[in-house]
């Protein structure tokens, strides 16, 4: 129930910091510079240090779990999601699609995804701006995380104080990182904040919001190698228990964070953001490198990593990615479907035939169709306590598909098959070894591809994929869609034409315009 009491406590802070008083009216040395004695304890930190983990948008939990992660999903064209709600519809609207027999589809209503969405790109969209709920999510951690910071030092701590402090800080460097590699994987632009309620108008690039990502990490890889004791019983007051990986297929992970373990979470999640944010074709010798080295020293199959699941007593709302399946709000992608190999027990535990294919949902375009439905409660699709997933970060999934991939392009390609190999074990899919079988590179290129489309599915990484892989620029030929009529093409190509970054949000631009030497805040494409 931490978190449930950390919003409370926040909202209070932020009705305070809005409301504030003059100091006539409540004759007070410093109206505007409030203190809260309840958080300048250590049940206080403890708990606004558990809320860095809940990713609330001004009290909407379901903001980030459900809103953020559909817009990637959705846009990694892994699933689809018709409906105008939060701009879900105009996020994942391909510019054209050219059917079998030569015939070009246009969107029934407005032009390419890109004008679509800066056309909603105001404040008063407030929640069908689509670019406003990562925005929001990630500086509502980051603020979180600069509090926490910088009471430490003033709070007195009870028993090992040092142990203590140096967990809180590793904790807050590591979500401040966390937090700094989501916007700057997904805004042309962002801003550098270091101190708690305050901001400022000097936007940079998205590089440069990456590298203080990596700043943070390493500081807070530095915090926990400073540390020789058991975090243990630290770290469990921090998360609380609907925080538990739950196993998807393979072993369980372990129920405790420990300090290696988590080491490797921060080294998995690195590498995504080298991987996320370069292009295949610009990717380097070195790059290859980097990627091998961390992730060789990522997350191993039976560690903790960062996750939500519905227990129904933290989190019981059902705004899930994995709810939401059942519940009517998003749709098995076509082109999903179609890269599970034959035989994989995934695809025969998780996908059912509709009995009546979706065609054109609501008239809005021949991309909102398809024959295929999730089993509901399954690995997937769930409304059930304790069975999905929510991802934050990284998994020993991702991470040693990343280590594959770094192999395949450094000319190891038996070695990164096998690890495709043993991702699809791990997850029980029932497929033969691709190991050992004579591929090219063309050939076990493609297995990479497939298996991340499939076994990294609603782990957030589908745009990220689809954008550096340069889906998202070049159409993509031999898809499957369902024409007006219900008949299926097996070989259309979608020119999707999606923004690979986002525009700053009008939510921050209305009330913070950028200074003098701040870089474009538009998206450039």
């Amino acid at each position: 129930m931490k978190i449930k009491k950390l919003v409370k406590l926040l909202s209070l802070l932020a009705f305070v910091l809005l409301y504030s008083c003059t100091e006539e009216e409540l004759d007070v040395s410093n109206p505007n510079d409030p203190t809260f004695d309840a958080i300048e304890t250590e049940a206080g930190l403890t708990q606004l240090a558990t809320g860095v983990y809940n990713h609330a948008t001004f009290g909407v939990a379901w903001g980030y779990h459900w809103v953020v992660q559909a817009y990637h999903e959705a846009m990694g064209d892994a699933m689809y999601i018709p409906w105008g709600n939060f701009g879900f519809r105009w996020a994942n609207q391909p510019t054209s699609i050219t059917l079998d027999d030569g015939t070009v589809v246009l969107p029934p209503q407005e032009g390419p995804q890109g004008e679509a969405l800066e056309v909603r790109n105001v404040r008063t969209q407030t929640s069908g701006n689509a670019f406003a709920w990562e925005w929001e999510s990630m500086y509502r951690v980051n603020n979180t995380t600069n509090l926490l910071l910088s009471l430490l030092e003033g709070t007195e701590l009870s028993g090992d104080a040092d142990l203590k402090i140096a967990v809180f800080r590793a904790w807050a460097y590591y979500w401040k990182g966390y937090a700094y590699s989501r916007i700057g994987s997904m805004y042309t632009a962002g801003l550098i904040i270091s101190e708690p309620g305050v901001t400022n108008g000097d936007f940079v690039s998205n590089t440069e919001v990456l590298a203080e990502a990596r700043r943070n990490l390493d500081l807070a890889k530095a915090e926990l190698g400073q540390i020789s004791s058991d975090i243990t019983t630290v770290i469990s007051s921090i998360i609380p228990s609907n925080l538990v990986p739950s196993p998807f297929r393979g072993s369980a992970p372990s129920a405790t964070l420990t300090r290696d373990a988590w080491i490797r979470n921060i080294n998995t999640l690195m590498a995504r953001n080298i991987l996320a944010n370069t292009k295949v074709t610009d990717m380097t010798a070195a790059d290859w490198t980097e990627i091998t080295n961390l992730t060789n020293e990522g997350i191993q199959a039976t560690d903790y990593f960062f996750v939500m699941k519905q227990d129904g007593n933290n989190w019981e709302v059902n705004t899930t990615l994995n709810s939401r399946f059942i519940l009517g709000w998003h749709f098995l992608s076509e082109r999903l479907v179609q890269d599970f190999k034959d035989g994989d027990q995934r695809f025969t535990d998780n996908v059912t035939v509709l009995g009546s294919p979706e065609v054109n949902r609501s008239g809005r375009g021949i991309q909102y169709g398809t024959r295929f439905g999730l089993v509901a409660q399954a690995d997937y699709s769930t409304t059930e306590n304790d069975k999905a997933n929510v991802y934050y970060a990284g998994s020993y999934d991702e991470n040693e598909l990343m280590k594959a991939e770094a192999l395949i392009y450094s000319g190891q390609i038996d070695a990164g098959l096998a690890l495709i190999d043993a991702v699809r074990d791990h997850q029980q899919a029932g497929l033969a070894p691709v190991s050992g079988t004579g591929l090219n590179l063309e050939e076990a290129l493609e297995e990479l591809r497939v298996e991340r489309r499939i076994g990294l599915f609603l782990r957030g990484v589908s745009f990220y994929d689809a954008r550096r892989w340069d889906v998202t620029k070049t159409p993509r030929t031999g898809l499957s869609v369902l024409d007006g009529s219900g008949n299926v093409n097996t070989n259309a190509t979608f020119n999707y034409n999606y923004l690979d970054y986002w525009s700053v949000p009008d939510q921050e631009l209305e009330f913070n315009q950028p200074n003098e030497g701040s870089v474009p805040v538009v998206s450039p494409n």
